[in-house]
């Protein structure tokens, strides 16, 4: 157990369980005594093989990860998901009206198409398309720059 602000948890910045090893990151309190933190895992390894490098390299390329996933798939417009894979991002800004787009899927698999009349409603669409892209690459940038690397420092050999 460790203590943050004086309240126990079980935050470790990184656990060897035999199996795997744990980098957690992202620490935050949710509520009273409750905190929440992100985890990668990373094959087994010796935890003295480990560099800040390889630290940072994981959990870097988690929230990469996550951004890209968020910018793809958590997308909704005019009620409707939205799929904004590259190849998609690259259609929709190349189409011109009218046309009817397949523009995602429902959970279940059953597309969803949208039929832009004007050049106008795919101006505004792809406005909000990048709007929603741009919105998540900040808020990926943000969590890694607030990664306080400090702990891992403190463990891990640096490179150099």
């Amino acid at each position: 157990m460790n203590k943050v602000n004086g309240k126990k948890t079980s935050f470790a910045p990184v656990r060897n369980d035999g199996t795997r090893i744990t980098i957690c990151y992202g620490l935050k309190q949710v509520k009273g005594d409750l905190y929440e933190w992100r985890e990668v895992y990373l094959p087994k390894k010796q935890t003295n093989s480990l560099t800040l490098a390889d630290i940072k390299s994981a959990i870097i390329g988690d929230i990469d990860e996550r951004t890209k996933t968020a910018i793809i798939g958590g997308f909704k417009w005019q009620e409707k998901p939205v799929w904004l894979s590259i190849e998609n991002q690259l259609n929709f800004s190349q189409a011109t009206a009218p046309v009817t787009l397949k523009i995602g899927e429902q959970e279940d698999g059953t597309p969803v198409y949208h039929t832009f009349e004007t050049q106008q409603d795919i101006t505004d669409f792809c406005a909000a398309c990048t709007l929603w892209t741009q919105q998540q690459r900040e808020v990926g940038w943000q969590e890694k720059d607030g990664i306080d690397w400090a702990s891992y420092e403190a463990l891990f050999p640096t490179d150099e």
